[in-house]
């Protein structure tokens, strides 16, 4: 079954003896003993004022995907396509003086204008409020660093994707909102603060972006990010409750597996259609193979929609070398199939097991995008 979903077969056990010589990845986790003996990794430093952020590289995305858009099926003419292309130039150059002259401000002046866009009541009151804006947003920021595709494009106010880029995101993954802009699409991830939500109003949900994949704060502070709807939300939730089905359907083929043992809250969870579709993969294609038992579900996104599938897993093996021989396979999984984290825990009763996540948003689909 894997080959058909385009997994990676699990290697040979000749093949297990030189996963020493594959480099090792910064995210993976450790047994408990190593976890004690090593410091937390520590999160990206902010720029200091004397470097300069890529923001022209976010000005040249912006203008990218405002001309696909703009120019699709036609091939400027002429006078036509030097217009277009200088006003192409002046848009990455207004945009990027903006936003750099935007993040070599003073932090609390900022923070100040975002803080009495987001809430004008919070004017005059102090540093108090700007603080608790600013820890929202690096909060946020640090999630989606951590926790959202390398392959997304987000799109945010000109202060958060300055958080975004001092989290570590690649100012080329950012793509700025412009005043009056009639629709966030282009991106895949909206991150939709005060700013964004007084901008696109309802539609925001009802029309553009219907799925909050994580939540952060609350009141004038919220932050949520959410999945675009290239084609629309209605599209995008009768997608979502057919992949439901889907998923329901391909939980109860997984525990019909003699291979496959579940505690009574990862079987239920399999029932709900509340996994991944990538995670129902990949166990389908261990399962084939060996003995699994399916510990427990669970997914680090505070505040997501119940109708966001849970991303990771801890999968149990009748043995040491079962566990071997799943990270193996993991770890040679590619594109679609390639977790984000992977690696063996100590669990609290002694026991091995393996965890397992992959980034955000999921696919739709059980065969992927």
């Amino acid at each position: 079954m894997g080959e058909e979903h385009g997994l990676t077969p699990i290697p040979s056990v000749g093949r297990l003896s030189g996963r020493a010589d594959r480099p090792a990845r910064a995210d993976r986790l450790v047994s408990a003993s190593r976890q004690a003996n090593s410091a937390s990794p520590a999160l990206p430093e902010r720029p200091s004022e004397q470097e300069q952020p890529g923001w022209l590289t976010v000005g040249a995305t912006t203008v990218r995907l405002w001309l696909e858009r703009h120019r699709a099926g036609r091939r400027p003419s002429g006078g036509r396509r030097i217009a277009v292309t200088a006003v192409a130039a002046l848009l990455a150059m207004g945009l990027g003086a903006g936003v750099t002259a935007a993040i070599t401000q003073k932090p609390a002046a900022v923070a100040g204008q975002q803080g009495n866009q987001d809430n004008p009541s919070n004017a005059g009151t102090g540093t108090t409020a700007l603080q608790q804006a600013a820890a929202v947003r690096d909060r946020a920021a640090n999630w989606i660093a951590q926790q959202v595709s390398t392959d997304a494009t987000l799109e945010c106010d000109l202060t958060m994707c300055a958080a975004l880029q001092a989290a570590g995101v690649p100012a080329a993954r950012l793509l700025a909102l412009q005043p009056g802009s009639f629709d966030p699409l282009g991106a895949t991830v909206i991150v939709a603060t005060q700013v964004v939500r007084n901008q696109f109003g309802a539609r925001l949900a009802s029309v553009y972006a219907p799925l909050v994949i994580a939540s952060f704060g609350s009141g004038a502070n919220r932050i949520e990010v959410r999945a675009i709807a290239p084609n629309g939300s209605a599209a995008f939730e009768a997608q979502l409750a057919a992949d439901r089905q889907d998923r329901i359907g391909a939980g109860q083929q997984l525990l019909r597996n003699k291979n496959v043992q579940a505690t009574p809250v990862a079987r239920q969870e399999l029932l709900q259609g509340d996994v991944d579709p990538r995670l129902l993969v990949t166990l389908s294609a261990l399962a084939s193979k060996m003995s699994l038992r399916l510990i427990a579900f669970d997914d680090s996104s505070p505040g997501a929609s119940t109708d966001v599938p849970l991303r990771g897993a801890e999968i149990g093996a009748a043995e040491s070398a079962g566990l071997s021989a799943i990270l193996a396979f993991l770890g040679a999984q590619q594109t679609t199939y390639q977790p984000a984290q992977d690696g063996i825990v100590r669990l609290a009763g002694g026991k091995s097991a393996i965890t397992v996540r992959f980034d955000a948003p999921g696919p739709m689909g059980l065969g992927g995008p």
